[in-house]
């Protein structure tokens, strides 16, 4: 049963450690699915520890009761008295209530939450497509508007909206830049991903991984856009597109090129990193990961011996 105190304690640390660290390390960007990645990991830490914590704490009780040696140790180990420990069967009911109840809130609410994201993503993409003008661009619509911008929705079908002052403010090259950075939000899938993580940021407001997390991760599936539409179409007309379509915040429910950390993105195409960098920044990256990961199996492997 220790091991379930160890699984909460590495929950709770990655919950409220993680989140300093994995910022400095992807802060610039570089190998940014690695950094991804890492950010992943972590929030899945956390929500895989709670549920295999549960798993060990609820198999003994339904199975030996309340008065399981497993479940009186664990009790122990976080200071209650043996006396106290040996749960009756109100205490066995109230325990599983609390744990299972949690986490159906958690579960119920994310859903919900999902559920409401992508309904504003589809009503907004449809609303595009029907006050816009389609183009030669299969799923591109421009819409009347004064303020210069270009981003994606999904829905269906999905939706890549551009306004009237954008594609004014837009050469051929620059357009063609801002496409491809939009398209490859779309066949990442990267609407979907950021959906799932504002959730459970939304939902685990008190727990940093999870809300920092869902900022960086916003930050970081732009920069893997941009690298898509840069070895396209170059480094230079990103850039200068970007610059041309700089707003401060992105539209509901849609990511655009323009919107997020511009300045960093922008600094990173025009000065890539060394290769020796990107090398050893994906060797620090990989190792914590691989921490995340095997410290919580190597501490149980341990202490069971």
């Amino acid at each position: 049963m220790t091991g379930t105190v160890y699984l909460l304690i590495h929950g709770a640390a990655v919950s409220w450690l993680a989140p300093a660290p994995l910022s400095w390390l992807t802060r610039r960007g570089t190998n940014p699915r690695l950094c991804v990645a890492a950010w992943l990991t972590a929030m899945a830490a956390v929500v895989v520890s709670w549920i295999a914590a549960m798993i060990v704490v609820v198999v003994p009780l339904v199975g030996d009761g309340p008065s399981s040696s497993m479940v009186v140790l664990c009790l122990e180990l976080l200071g209650v008295p043996e006396r106290v420990a040996t749960l009756g069967p109100v205490g066995t009911v109230g325990l599983l209530a609390v744990g299972l109840g949690v986490s159906t809130v958690v579960a119920l609410g994310v859903t919900r939450t999902m559920h409401a994201l992508r309904i504003r993503s589809a009503e907004h993409a449809d609303a595009a497509r029907m006050v816009g003008t389609p183009t030669a661009e299969a799923g591109v619509v421009v819409v009347s508007g004064a303020q210069r911008a270009a981003y994606c929705v999904v829905g269906r079908p999905h939706a890549i909206v551009l306004t009237t002052a954008a594609v004014a403010a837009l050469d051929g090259p620059q357009l063609e830049a801002v496409l491809a950075h939009e398209r490859a939000h779309l066949v990442g899938r990267h609407h979907h991903l950021l959906m799932v993580l504002r959730a459970l940021a939304a939902r685990l407001a008190h727990l940093p991984v999870f809300t920092r997390g869902a900022a960086a991760v916003a930050e970081l599936l732009e920069m893997c856009a941009d690298d898509h539409a840069a070895r396209r179409h170059g480094p230079r007309p990103l850039v200068a597109g970007m610059l041309a379509l700089a707003s401060p915040a992105p539209p509901a429910g849609g990511l655009a090129v323009a919107s997020t950390a511009t300045a960093v993105r922008a600094h990173r195409l025009l000065e890539p990193a060394h290769r020796s960098t990107r090398w050893c920044h994906r060797a620090a990256t990989s190792a914590v990961i691989a921490v995340t990961i095997a410290l919580p199996v190597v501490v149980n492997l341990l202490c069971h011996h």
